[in-house]
């Protein structure tokens, strides 16, 4: 499986939600190291990557913040009931579930890579609940617009994930030093993968 990675410049982001930019939520905190995961496409990556990937980082329990519309809504309810996982509503729109476990994460994360695949706001962090909703004022399409936002606390010991637009790639925003330098994320990546660097200039 070919990965590209690459980390963003400052440039890039900021602590404010920009709605069709980088990040569609807002962050708080330090972000000492934000990169793109690209090359491929979520729904058709290998099924194995993202499982073992987080097996690698001893990433659980994970946290997944998701937008689940009214439509999903039953559907996502029964999967958690099905698979044991305990979920909260931080908003009729945004719930967070908390994943145990490699086989919960099998288990749930198609329904994920379906959300996030249609542009809906699909997140995951390592080890902590880092989420919460708030208002905040947007940039880019939404520009000035104030509204509820999912809310993200960047942490030392905790990286936070999100599925990026289309699925098209996966953008890492973390704290932690195993994502420091390109050699030491590609470290944690399964033997499958074949990693290439990216530069964003």
């Amino acid at each position: 499986m070919n990965i590209e990675v690459g980390y963003f410049p400052k440039r890039y982001y900021d602590s404010n939600p920009d709605a069709g930019g980088f990040f569609s939520f807002a962050i708080e905190g330090t972000t000492p190291y934000v990169f793109l995961m690209d090359g491929f496409y979520l729904p058709e990556c290998d099924e194995n990557f993202l499982p073992l990937w987080m097996r690698n980082m001893k990433a659980f329990p994970l946290y997944f913040c998701a937008e689940v519309s009214s439509y999903w809504k039953d559907e996502f309810e029964h999967n958690c009931k099905e698979f044991n996982i305990s979920y909260r509503y931080l908003t009729n729109r945004y719930v967070v579930t908390e994943i145990q476990n490699e086989k919960q994460f099998k288990e749930i994360f198609p329904f994920y890579i379906t959300l996030g695949s249609g542009n809906d706001l699909v997140l995951w962090s390592t080890n902590k609940d880092v989420f919460s909703v708030e208002q905040r004022e947007w940039k880019g399409n939404w520009e000035g617009k104030i509204a509820g936002t999912v809310v993200v606390k960047v942490e030392v010991d905790a990286s936070i994930f999100w599925i990026g637009y289309d699925g098209d790639n996966i953008a890492v925003i973390s704290g932690q030093s195993n994502f420091a330098t390109y050699k030491k994320i590609i470290k944690t990546f399964p033997d499958f993968v074949v990693p290439k660097l990216c530069k964003y200039e």
